[in-house]
């Protein structure tokens, strides 16, 4: 999977990789974000792998994190 491979998102829609895969830090829970404000955000979210995707029903580009399994690679370059 890299830049320039073609997608097929769950909503049905196309679209194309145009950045990634590079580590994200998702911080997704109360108590992720209770910890950032009390000072001790090191210790806050996980990391993961994403990938940014261009839809190319809509034009809008959206991470998706390759442990979500909400795409599918259909062509590869």
């Amino acid at each position: 999977m890299k830049v320039g491979d073609l997608v097929k998102l769950w909503s049905g829609d196309y679209g194309t990789i145009v950045r990634g895969p590079y580590q994200f830090r998702k911080i997704s829970s109360q108590v992720d974000r209770d910890l950032i404000s009390y000072g001790m955000g090191h210790l806050a979210g996980a990391y993961t792998e994403a990938v940014d995707i261009v839809n190319h029903y809509t034009g809008e580009t959206i991470r998706h994190s390759l442990s979500s399994n909400s795409f599918e690679v259909i062509n590869e370059r």
